[in-house]
C-alpha cells in the first residue's frame, strides 16, 4: 500500500492526442513502464468496506505507528478538481461540488483550532516542525476534458458495475493536464484533490484488480500519492453507491457528496502526516487514518440518516476518526488545551499589575503566548505585566500555541478605576487693616 520509489511520468503529448498523431506503438510501450512503476506506487488505498456505518472507536489501538525520517506538511493549500468529461454522459448531482468546496473552506477557516479531526494530524511532525493543521483553500475547477479509452475493467463481481475504467497513470496524466493547462502552482504546500462522478472507476494498472468500489479484499475509495514534477494529489472517486465505501453511514447533508467528504478527509490527513510514503508509516504500509477506517466514534446531533459526528465552521459532517499519537487511539479531536488567565479583575490607574497564563496541553506543552491588550498593544511571555493610564473597561485576550501548533484561548474583563483627583489647595485670603487718618486741624 506504500510507494516505496518516485514514478516517472513523461507525458507524451496532451490527453487523448496519442492515436492521432501516430504514436500508438510507443506510446502503449511508454504506458506500461509507467503502470508498473506507478503500481508499486500508490499510497494509502482506503479499502472499500461496504455500506455499514461504524460507531466503534475500538479499531486497531493501541499501536505505534513510526516515524519513517520523511518529511511532513507543515501548512496545506488544498486545490479541488472536479473532473466531469464532455460527452460521455457523466456527472456529478448539481449539489455535489458546493458541498465537497464548503467542506473544504470550513477546514480552512479552523485552522489550528482543537475542534474537529484535523486537528490530530499536529501531533505528527518532522525535524522542521509539526505537521500542522493550517489548511488554505486554493479554490475549486470544474473540468470537461473527454475520457481517453478505457485500459482497465472494474471487478465483475464485487465492483459497482461501471464500465468506464481508467488506469492510475491516466488519472494522473489528467490531473498533470489541468494543472499545466490552469498554469496552477506545483509543490508543497499545494495539495490537489481530484474528483471523479459516478460511473468513472478506475484501477492501479491495466491488469489490477486493485479498484475504486472494488470490494473490501483490494477495493478502494481513495488514495493520495505523488510525482516526480512535484504533484501531491489525492483522488476520490464517487463514494455514494450501495454496498460500498460504508455509504449506507448518515448523510448530515442529505447529499451524494457526504460519503466522499470523509474519504476527502482521511486522504488528507494522511497527505499532511505522510506525503511521500517515508514519514509516519507502520510497515504494512498503514498511515495515520488506515488504522482508525471503521471508527466514527459518537453522533453528536442529528439523528438516524442525518446524524453528525463533526461541526465544523457551524455546518455538520460525518468522518472517521484519526489516530491519536499522543493518547494512543481513534479520536474524533484532540482532547483540547486548558487556558487560563490569572491576575486581578479590578485594577487602579497608574499600578503596574501582572497577569500570568495557565495553560496545559493534555500529553503536550505549551510553546507560545501571544497577549493581546488592544489599541495594537501585545505581548509574548508567560507572565506579563500592564499599566493603565486611565480608568475604564478594558479586555484582556490570550492566545496560546500547543506543540501541535493548535490554538486555544482566554479573555478576561478588567475594570479600571481611576487616579482620584487631588484636592484643590485652599485659597489663602489676606487680611485687609483699615488705617483711619485724621486731619490736623489748625
Amino acid at each position: 500500500m506504500s510507494e516505496r520509489s518516485p514514478v516517472t511520468i513523461r507525458r507524451l503529448v496532451a490527453l487523448g492526442a496519442l492515436f492521432c498523431l501516430g504514436l500508438l506503438a510507443a506510446a502503449t510501450q511508454a504506458e506500461s513502464r509507467r503502470a508498473a512503476d506507478l503500481g508499486t506506487r500508490l499510497l494509502a488505498r482506503e479499502p472499500d468496506l461496504g455500506a455499514t456505518a461504524v460507531a466503534s472507536s475500538s479499531a486497531k489501538r493501541p499501536l505505534r505507528i513510526p516515524y519513517r525520517g520523511g518529511p511532513v506538511l507543515h501548512s496545506t493549500r488544498v486545490h479541488l478538481i472536479f473532473w466531469q468529461p464532455a460527452g460521455s454522459g457523466l456527472a456529478f448531482d448539481p449539489d455535489y461540488a458546493p458541498i465537497v468546496a464548503q467542506f473544504v473552506q470550513d477546514v480552512a477557516a479552523m485552522s489550528h483550532m482543537t475542534t474537529n479531526v484535523f486537528a490530530l494530524t499536529g501531533q505528527y511532525r518532522d525535524a522542521r516542525g509539526p505537521a500542522a493543521y493550517a489548511v488554505r483553500y486554493a479554490g475549486s475547477l470544474l473540468v470537461s476534458d473527454p475520457l481517453p479509452s478505457s485500459e482497465c475493467t472494474e471487478p465483475a463481481s464485487t465492483g459497482p458495475g461501471w464500465s468506464v475504467c481508467l488506469t492510475a497513470v491516466q488519472i494522473q496524466q489528467e490531473l498533470e493536464h489541468v494543472i499545466e493547462a490552469e498554469h496552477l502552482p506545483n509543490g508543497p504546500p499545494n495539495v490537489y484533490v481530484l474528483l471523479t462522478p459516478a460511473g468513472l472507476g478506475d484501477c492501479q494498472d491495466t491488469a489490477s484488480s486493485s479498484c475504486a468500489l472494488g470490494g473490501s479484499r483490494t477495493g478502494y475509495c481513495g488514495y493520495h500519492s505523488w510525482t516526480t514534477a512535484g504533484i501531491i494529489y489525492a483522488v476520490v472517486p464517487f463514494n455514494a453507491v450501495a454496498g460500498h465505501c460504508e455509504s449506507g453511514n448518515p448523510r448530515p447533508n442529505s447529499s451524494s457528496a457526504d460519503p466522499a467528504l470523509s474519504t476527502i478527509a482521511h486522504e488528507l490527513v494522511e497527505t499532511v502526516t505522510d506525503p511521500y510514503g517515508n514519514a509516519w508509516i507502520t510497515s504494512s504500509g498503514d498511515e495515520i487514518a488506515d488504522v482508525c477506517l471503521s471508527a466514527f466514534g459518537r453522533a453528536v446531533g442529528g439523528q438516524g440518516a442525518v446524524s453528525w459526528n463533526q461541526t465544523i465552521n457551524g455546518h455538520h459532517y460525518w468522518l472517521q476518526e484519526v489516530y491519536g499519537r499522543l493518547q494512543r487511539r481513534c479520536e474524533s479531536r484532540p482532547r483540547p488545551d486548558r487556558v487560563a488567565i490569572v491576575g486581578p479583575r479590578q485594577l487602579a490607574a497608574g499600578v503596574r499589575t501582572t497577569f500570568t497564563a495557565r495553560a496545559r496541553q493534555p500529553g503536550g506543552a505549551v510553546k507560545s503566548y501571544r497577549w493581546s491588550f488592544g489599541a495594537g498593544r501585545t505581548a509574548y511571555r508567560r507572565s506579563v505585566s500592564r499599566v493603565y493610564a486611565r480608568g475604564g473597561r478594558y479586555r484582556i485576550m490570550l492566545r496560546i500555541t500547543d506543540s501541535a501548533d493548535n490554538w486555544a484561548f482566554a479573555g478576561a474583563n478588567v475594570s479600571v478605576t481611576p487616579r482620584p483627583q487631588a484636592a484643590a489647595p485652599a485659597r489663602k485670603h489676606r487680611a485687609r487693616t483699615r488705617v483711619a487718618r485724621s486731619r490736623d486741624s489748625g
